[in-house]
């Protein structure tokens, strides 16, 4: 009810609630404005889904490597020359080839590297052009542990100088294998479950 104080003087318009609490002095919530407890809730559902999206992130997130410095088993043989190809050894416009060997059915080829934890990589294409192995050199002193390339838990063979797993993929999975000494590998390959050997 809405009361004109100017045409009535006599009626006083409602005072005004502003309860505070003795202890603190601060508003009780019957006072506090109610975007308080909107904006509370809304930030608790922001935490609750991002927590949501990054358990969702985490399960999808591959349990063992799946390529080698951005190059895995399917990758096409021109994706793997323009990750490779900025990494290799030598200076700008020195014309040495990475060693390179044309097969029947597919090439076989291998990157001395610079700048990464990698000496080298090799790999080999099918008739397709498509990677079917991978193996990776990893440099002195760097050697990688076991347990970063993928799950323990989920190996199929872990010993102190060896881990292997078999990973199933839509494209009919891969191999990786990891070699090396005290649980810490220096040659990591990766090799396709689903295409024979190129001769």
């Amino acid at each position: 009810m809405f009361i004109d104080t100017e045409r009535h003087p006599k009626t006083k318009a409602p005072a005004q609630r502003n309860v505070v609490s003795e202890d603190t002095g601060i508003p009780s919530r019957a006072t506090r404005p109610g975007w308080l407890f909107a904006s509370g809730s809304f930030l608790l559902v922001i935490l609750f889904l991002a927590s949501s999206l990054l358990v969702a992130q985490q399960r999808a997130r591959s349990p063992v490597l799946d390529s080698i410095l951005g190059v895995g088993i399917g990758t096409t043989y021109d994706q793997a020359h323009a990750k490779l190809d900025r990494l290799r050894k030598g200076e700008k416009g020195d014309t040495q080839e990475q060693e390179n060997e044309e097969r029947e059915g597919g090439h076989k080829e291998l990157w001395p590297l610079m700048a990464t934890n990698y000496a080298s990589v090799a790999l080999q294409t099918d008739q397709e052009g498509r990677v079917v192995w991978i193996t990776g050199f990893v440099r002195p002193g760097q050697a990688i542990p076991f347990a970063k390339l993928g799950k323990i838990s989920l190996a199929t063979t872990v010993t102190d100088s060896r881990a292997t797993w078999n990973v199933a993929t839509p494209d009919g999975g891969y191999r990786l294998i990891a070699r090396g000494q005290n649980g810490k590998a220096l040659v990591i390959s990766m090799l396709s479950l689903s295409t024979p050997p190129v001769q």
